[in-house]
Parts: structure tokens; C-alpha cells; sequence
């Protein structure tokens, strides 16, 4: 028979390896410093991101469509000053004098004796002119004059200087009448944002050789308190068809540019 093993044996030999699965409770010392000092790095990472985050500007909201986004806020005049290099001493922004005119619509005419301003589109020329009257010819596909003409407002009132006006055409057109139609009828009356008075016309006009042809008149008066003006516009044969419209009309529109560009002389 085999003899008993020794119990002082026993003692000695290797404890039986974990099951699998059962790690072990304890990690030695140096495992816990390095652990320790991962998850306080990663808080402290996470602390500096999130101080960032909270520093940093709210974004620009979206921009609703049919409205201007990105520029300085209206009347602040210093959020549009272009800051100076550094170094450089501060410039302050360009301020243009007053009158001065940016943008050019057609080609301008002043008067010398009232010192008015209005510009005119390319499909007129001046034919004569000086220092109180232009009269343009219409360089298109019609026979029309376009005068602009101006006298002291203490000379002659807007209602005055239309009645003057009339009196010069029918000079040439005897027949003169007021055109109570609709369809040539002055909207909203004014030049150079000064209300005035606007009137329509039609009659014959009698040429040097007796032949006559018809007509119609456009003509507004307005004043500034100090220079009374008169835009006269003549067609001829003013219903005939251009395009989908008639000749009055369409040269009518062409000749608008005047009045929408007119800037009254500057006060004494």
C-alpha cells in the first residue's frame, strides 16, 4: 500500500489556479497610480474643452431670405470704419461732400443759371440748350422733342409756368386740347421728388409746309420756392403701335429718367 503524503508536503505545494473568469481583487500599487492619474487627465481635458466651448461666439443666425445679412448694424457708423494696420495711425472712413453723386443713370445736364441737375438717357441728344432750357431730340425709332426749361419761382408759379407751356404749343398746334384719357393720364405728378402738377394733351401739329400730324403732350411743372421748371415731352403720331404698346407710352417711359434723376440747385 502507498503511504499517506505527508502533511508538511501539502503545505508547500501551489495554490490551485482561479477559475476562468475570476480575476483577481487586488492590483498592486503601482497599476492604481497609473490608472488614477488617466482618468484625472481625461477630466481635466474634458474640463479645458468645455471652457473653450463656452468662450466662443454664438454663431450668426440663418439669414431669412429677401433680407441683408453680414454687415454692421444700421447707424452705427463705426462698425464700417476699416480698422489701421497695426503701427499705422487710425484713418477715419471716407465721408463723400454733399451732392457728390456716386452712381451715374444716363448723361448728366446742369443749368448755369439755377444750378438744377438732371441726367438723360442715350436714346436722347441735346439739340440746343443754355444756361435755363436743354431741348433733347429722341435718337430712336420716333419723332419726339424733350425740353426742360426753368425760370426764378418768383417769376412764375408751377401753375403759371404750365399755362405758359400751353400757350407755346399750341402755338404750333391750334387745335390743343386736354387729353381726358386714361391711358395717357400723369400718375403722381412731381420732379425731382418735388410735387407738381402734370396735364396731357393731344392735337395737330401744323408743319412750315402746311402738312399736319398728329400729337400728344406731356408736360409737369413743379418748384422748389426758388426755381419753378417745366418738362415738356412731344411725340408725333403718338398711338401709333410699338410693339405691344403705343408710340407715347413707350417714349413716355424712356424720357421718365429725367424727372426720377432731378436734383434742384443748392439753396442761396
Amino acid at each position: 500500500m502507498t503511504e499517506p503524503a505527508d502533511p508538511a508536503d501539502r503545505a508547500v505545494a501551489p495554490p490551485p489556479r482561479s477559475a476562468a473568469g475570476d480575476a483577481p481583487t487586488r492590483l498592486g500599487g503601482r497599476t492604481v497610480l497609473v490608472g488614477f492619474a488617466l482618468v484625472l487627465g481625461a477630466i481635466l481635458l474634458l474640463a479645458a474643452i468645455g471652457a473653450i466651448l463656452a468662450d466662443a461666439p454664438e454663431p450668426p443666425p440663418e439669414c431669412p431670405p429677401g433680407t441683408e445679412c453680414g454687415g454692421p448694424p444700421a447707424g452705427d457708423a463705426s462698425a464700417s470704419t476699416v480698422p489701421a494696420p497695426t503701427g499705422a495711425a487710425p484713418t477715419s472712413p471716407a465721408v463723400l461732400p454733399p451732392g457728390t453723386i456716386g452712381i451715374r443713370a444716363g448723361v448728366p445736364w446742369t443749368s448755369t443759371d439755377h444750378g438744377f441737375e438732371f441726367e438723360y438717357s442715350e436714346l436722347w441728344a441735346v439739340d440746343t440748350s443754355d444756361g435755363s432750357r436743354a431741348d433733347l431730340v429722341f435718337q430712336g425709332a420716333a419723332d419726339a422733342l424733350l425740353i426742360v426749361a426753368s425760370v426764378p419761382a418768383t417769376e412764375a408759379s408751377p401753375e403759371a409756368y404750365a399755362e405758359r407751356w400751353f400757350g407755346v404749343v399750341q402755338g404750333e398746334a391750334p387745335d390743343l386740347r386736354v387729353d381726358a384719357g386714361e391711358k395717357n393720364a400723369i400718375l403722381g405728378a412731381g420732379i425731382g421728388f418735388v410735387d407738381g402738377i402734370g396735364r396731357s394733351y393731344a392735337g395737330t401739329w401744323t408743319s412750315p409746309q402746311a402738312a399736319t400730324v398728329p400729337i400728344g403732350v406731356s408736360l409737369v411743372t413743379a418748384s422748389d420756392g426758388r426755381t419753378t421748371v417745366a418738362v415738356i415731352l412731344v411725340v408725333w403720331n403718338p398711338d401709333a403701335t410699338v410693339g405691344s404698346t403705343w408710340r407715347q407710352h413707350a417714349v413716355r417711359g424712356t424720357a421718365e429718367l429725367v424727372l426720377k434723376t432731378f436734383r434742384w440747385g443748392p439753396s442761396s
